[in-house]
C-alpha cells in the first residue's frame, strides 16, 4: 500500500518537462499509477503467461488493467509500454529469488519466457517492453545472465523469441 503519490506535484513536474521539451513522450509515474501521462506503462511480474495474456486483451478491450493487488488503472488510448515483466526466477542453488515459482528446467524456463514475451509481441496496441532483468544483480537470481555476465540460456534463442516481428509493427 505505501505512501499516497502526490497527484498535483506529478501532474506539474510532467507539465514542466514538457513545456521544456514538448517534442519527448513523458512517462509520469513509470510503472505506478497515472496522473498524467504520454505513454502508459506498467511493471507486471504475472509469471503464467494464460493469465498474462488475458490482463493485456482485458486491458485493450475493457480500458482498465487490475494488477496482483487487485489495484487499477484506467487506461485511456495511451501507447502501451510494459517497462518491467517476467522476473523468472533462475539459479543453480538455492540464493537469491525472483518472481514466482522457479521453473524445474531451462526448457520450462524458455517456454514461461517465450508465453510472456510472445503476448505482448501479438498484442496491437503494445509499442514496447523490457524484461527484467538482463542480468542477475545481488540477490536476484532473475537475469538472463549471471552476476558475472554468463549466459544462463543459449542466446540465440532468446534472440529467436524476441526478433520476431511485433503485431504494432504491421
Amino acid at each position: 500500500k505505501g505512501r499516497k503519490e502526490f497527484d498535483e506535484g506529478i501532474r506539474l513536474i510532467y507539465r514542466v518537462t514538457k513545456a521544456a521539451d514538448p517534442t519527448r513522450p513523458c512517462i509520469d509515474t513509470s510503472g505506478n499509477f497515472h496522473v498524467e501521462t504520454d505513454i502508459f506503462d506498467v511493471h507486471d511480474y504475472e509469471q503464467d503467461p494464460a493469465v498474462f495474456k488475458a490482463n493485456y486483451d482485458r486491458l485493450m478491450t475493457e480500458h482498465v488493467l487490475h494488477d496482483r493487488f487487485d489495484k487499477i488503472q484506467h487506461y485511456a488510448g495511451e501507447p502501451t509500454f510494459v517497462s518491467e515483466y517476467g522476473g523468472i526466477r533462475w539459479s543453480q542453488d538455492a540464493s537469491g529469488w525472483g518472481y514466482g515459482r522457479s521453473p524445474e528446467t531451462k526448457e520450462e524456463f524458455l517456454a514461461r519466457y517465450e508465453g510472456l514475451t510472445t503476448t505482448l509481441l501479438n498484442n496491437p496496441e503494445h509499442m514496447g517492453f523490457c524484461y527484467t532483468q538482463l542480468t542477475d544483480v545481488e540477490q536476484e537470481q532473475n537475469g538472463l545472465y549471471t552476476y558475472q555476465r554468463a549466459a544462463k540460456f543459449p542466446p540465440e534463442a532468446i534472440a529467436e523469441i524476441n526478433r520476431r516481428k511485433a503485431a504494432i509493427e504491421e
